[in-house]
């Protein structure tokens, strides 16, 4: 079967240091939330919680969190969203998010134990309730941590303009999962199966009608934009401290992320409110450092891990709200960005990207087994071809359900090299360590035989005994209409290439199941059924021939420890 139910997720009951209210919203709809209070009486700053993952579970870990923020002298608020859980309504997703935000945080202030004063914060979806509370403009929401999500998440997630943006089947696989009823499922879906539309059918006769889906393949008719936000959109309407939370190792939504943390820095009058912490971990928060140590490190799984990460990551969110929020200034300033560079260590600076020097590979159409990686171009001009066929597309390095816990199992990606379908580029062992800081480049020319194609472009660090581990990851749409030209920004990473390791690039038209597949038409690739193997070439030599640019850095020689080594 194409959807099979593995576990039925129902709500686990609060915690006992938690008092459960039923808040109700202005349309009368009472949404199920829990308030930790110090042990101390008196009036206290909230820290507040909107997730549609169960407040209560294991999984989102909040009673564990609560009790952190309660010896930091907060009351924290922690609440299922609309529709999920113990709430009422009915189960949409990012729908009542900016009404339901200013709702709660109404009530918050009319209670005996609050000061007035608010912070936000959350992970993922539960990012997304963060900015739709700062969008609602409540005046007493002070600050905000919005952590491993983006601003237009929804417009992705339940939007679906896919002529311009290669679409996730993995945001629609967690629509089926999380969004069709007050319960959550862990299923498993086999996207090859069947056409997409058959899947929903699927999942409809087993768990009943997910909305958020079936509206979601509605839209990619007309790919139409979607704005959750109304007219408070974040970009327009903010004007509080907010610290931006990033992990590289997250291409599902830290490219999101990112482009909001660079778009609040480019407004004169509101760059000095924005905060960055960008570190080397995937989505779920295990750490780069950690690959290869197993489940003994992954916080999902491991009590002394959680514990770890509790006392680190919720003490820099307390840290920021005891600054903007209560006003108590840090003993030495807080850095505007603080971002972690992979095998060396945290690093900060008054903005990031940091300065850097473009470090520039051309792609050669010599080498042996893989294409190069060189300082300098081919003296002639030649194309590289490779083949899409969308009934046999180039399997993603993970499942689909992997791509937001990357790191926990991190794949080596070696045989990829091998495919007829991929293109490999890969320099020869550096003979120094390489530092980088941003967003890599790739730019070039394509040509293909479908009147669009999809690119997907990897980098990769091929370790000295050939395991290779993915560093950062692009994907574009091209048309006919933007005549194949290519100028493609990965996703930003900090990073050092070793040396004794290659630097490679792979260049592809499919992933999946992470990635809907090109049709090889101009066909709705969601609801397609026609399907053509396409042909796609690539310039490569000569004056114009395509090439990688790393934004290179400076980073003052240390002593490595094994910490950083990772």
């Amino acid at each position: 079967m194409s959807f099979t139910i593995v576990e039925t997720m129902t709500s686990e009951p609060p915690s006992e240091h938690a008092r459960e209210h039923l808040v109700a919203m202005r349309d009368g709809v009472e949404l199920a939330t829990d308030v930790y209070l110090p042990d101390d009486a008196g009036i206290h700053s909230a820290i507040l919680v909107r997730t549609c993952y169960d407040k209560s579970s294991r999984y989102t870990a909040l009673a564990f969190e609560a009790e952190y923020y309660r010896s930091r002298g907060y009351a924290f608020v922690t609440q299922d969203v609309r529709g999920k859980f113990r709430s009422g309504g009915e189960t949409l997703p990012y729908a009542y998010d900016v009404a339901d935000g200013y709702d709660t945080a109404e009530w918050i202030t009319r209670q005996p134990w609050s000061n007035g004063r608010i912070g936000v914060t959350g992970q993922s979806y539960y990012g997304f309730t963060t900015w739709a509370t700062v969008a609602s403009g409540h005046p007493a929401v002070k600050a905000a941590v919005p952590m491993v999500t983006g601003i237009d998440m929804g417009a992705g997630h339940v939007g679906a303009q896919w002529s311009q943006q290669v679409p996730y089947i993995a945001g629609l696989n967690d629509l089926l999962q999380i969004w069709t009823d007050h319960n959550g499922y862990l299923a498993e879906i086999d996207w090859s199966a069947e056409s997409v539309e058959n899947i929903v059918a699927a999942a409809r006769t087993r768990i009943g009608e997910c909305r958020a889906a079936t509206d979601m393949l509605g839209r990619s008719a007309d790919q139409g934009w979607y704005n959750p936000y109304g007219d408070r959109h974040p970009y327009h309407t903010t004007s509080i401290p907010v610290l931006h939370w990033q992990n590289w190792y997250d291409p599902g939504l830290a490219p999101l992320g990112l482009r909001d943390w660079r778009h609040f820095r480019s407004l004169a009058g509101q760059r000095d409110l924005h905060f960055l912490r960008a570190g080397s971990a995937d989505h779920s928060g295990y750490l780069l450092q950690d690959v290869g140590a197993g489940d003994e490190r992954n916080p999902y799984l491991s009590e002394s891990a959680l514990a770890e990460k509790i006392e680190t990551e919720c003490g820099e969110v307390a840290d920021f709200f005891d600054e903007h929020l209560d006003g108590l200034r840090p003993t030495s300033p807080r850095p505007r960005a603080r971002w972690h560079v992979g095998h060396v260590g945290w690093q900060s600076s008054q903005e990031y990207p940091p300065p850097s020097r473009p470090l520039t590979f051309h792609l050669s159409a010599h080498g042996s087994g893989t294409y190069a990686l060189n300082p300098e171009p081919d003296e002639n001009a030649t194309s590289l071809a490779w083949t899409h066929d969308p009934e046999h597309p180039v399997p993603s390095s993970t499942d689909i359900e992997a791509i937001w816990y990357l790191l926990a199992d991190c794949p080596d990606e070696r045989d990829l090299a091998d495919r007829r379908d991929v293109l490999t580029f890969r320099t020869e062992p550096l003979t120094e360590h390489v530092d980088f800081a941003g967003q890599p480049v790739l730019t070039g020319r394509v040509t293909f035989s479908a009147p669009s194609t999809h690119v997907f472009a990897k980098l990769q660090d091929v370790h000295p005994d050939g395991t290779t581990r993915p560093i950062s990851w692009g994907r574009a749409v091209l048309s006919e209409r933007a005549g194949g030209s290519l100028a493609l920004a990965l996703d930003d990473n900090a990073y050092r290439l070793r040396r004794g390791h290659c630097l490679q690039l792979q260049i592809q038209s499919s992933d999946f199941p992470h990635s809907a597949v090109h049709p090889g038409t101009d066909g709705n690739p969601w609801l397609t059924t026609k399907r053509i193997p396409s042909t796609q070439s690539l310039g490569v030599g000569g004056l114009t021939g395509a090439r990688l640019v790393l934004p290179a850095i400076t980073i003052p020689e240390a002593p490595e420890t094994p910490a950083q080594l990772g």
